[in-house]
């Protein structure tokens, strides 16, 4: 058994001074042997176990913790694990969840992603991000004093910025569904509603006011091809002679079976809900009351039919026949009566002295 180490104090004001025996330190040195061969098995498998967050992309970014980076079309991917730690130190980056949806996040901004199952924590020490998910993956945003959690109306995505600044400022934009704000001390609760925007100071939800416009994240990178997606190919023009060479395949006349699978497409009529406008008032934390059902109005848009439907093909009808040619007699038209001969002209009256002379010329 190895013997227990004696502690000889100096006087005051120096440190205690211990001595070991040298049977001590040989079992010390195998304790810690054998320890470190025990645990070295557990830390490789914890470390073979850590979950895949998802992979980040961006032009100025660090990351600390990764798992790996890949090159595609020539940009760097890095895989991201839980725990993982993200700076943007300028710019623009975009993480592509494993679960599906997408965290935009803006520079400069430093946060650390943690992935538990299929919820995803995101602890936000400065900076801007923009949550673009669907329904089925739960994320929360974690501020020193404020937890903010996007909520789903129905089935709709989600689309939420979370931003927080080194001096304390902090504000959130509901952009698609809601937003839930949890003061961490006090557990005091507020709903941001769809389309709102709230900005408050120093982590107090009784500092929260409207804002507009000044809590944006608009992420403009290009995206990189999924993996196992292939390369772009880029064609060749055919030469002229393989064209004639090679002949187009022949079109089947028998009709493609998927196509008369197909069921045919059913016209479902169309809801529109007529309503007051919801309202919100960052000075009460406290919800409005619902809207009275007497106010709803409920439309159903539908397009008349007619009771009888023909279907078929209309043929123009024959033309007529052309009418019988009748033989008839032609007489020739009687001609025309002769024209009265003009009547004669009126002789002119003789004066006396040419009547005398007429009447001697006669005598002789």
């Amino acid at each position: 058994m190895p013997s227990v180490p004696k502690t000889l104090h100096t006087r005051s004001g120096s440190q205690p001074c211990v001595q070991l025996a040298s049977s001590f330190r040989i079992g010390v040195r195998l304790s810690a042997c054998t320890l470190a061969a025990l645990l070295s098995p557990c830390v490789l498998a914890a470390q073979a176990q850590s979950e895949t967050v998802g992979r980040i992309e961006g032009d100025a970014i660090a990351v600390k913790g990764a798992v790996g980076v890949e090159v595609e079309n020539g940009r760097s991917i890095t895989l991201l694990a839980s725990g993982s730690q993200v700076t943007v130190k300028s710019g623009q980056a975009r993480v592509t969840l494993a679960e599906g949806g997408e965290i935009g996040i803006c520079g400069p901004a430093h946060l650390s992603l943690l992935k538990s199952g299929n919820s995803v924590t995101v602890a936000l020490d400065y900076g801007r991000v923009r949550a673009k998910l669907d329904r089925a993956v739960p994320l929360t945003v974690y501020t020193p004093l404020i937890v903010a959690t996007p909520v789903a109306i129905g089935d709709a995505p989600r689309d939420a910025t979370v931003g927080f600044e080194a001096s304390g400022t902090m504000c959130v934009l509901a952009s698609r569904g809601a937003v839930r704000l949890e003061q961490q001390l006090t557990g005091q609760v507020l709903l941001v509603p769809q389309a709102g925007e709230v900005a408050l100071a120093e982590g107090q939800l009784d500092s929260l006011r409207e804002t507009s416009g000044s809590c944006q994240c608009e992420v403009q990178l290009a995206r990189a091809a999924p993996p196992g997606s292939k390369p772009t190919e880029i064609s060749v023009p055919v030469s002229a002679d393989l064209a004639k060479a090679v002949k187009p395949p022949e079109k089947s006349a028998r009709p493609d079976p998927k196509e008369e699978m197909k069921p045919p497409v059913i016209e479902e009529p169309i809801y529109k809900v007529l309503m007051p406008a919801l309202t919100f008032s960052a000075a009460s934390p406290n919800p409005p009351p619902d809207p009275s059902p007497q106010v709803i109005l409920l439309v159903r848009r539908v397009r008349v039919r007619p009771v009888t439907v023909y279907r078929g093909h209309v043929k123009a009808p024959p033309p007529p026949p052309p009418p019988p040619v009748l033989a008839a007699t032609i007489t020739p038209a009687p001609p025309a009566p002769a024209a009265p001969p003009p009547p004669a002209p009126p002789k002119p009256q003789l004066g006396l002295v040419a009547r005398m002379k007429d009447f001697f010329r006669k005598l002789w």
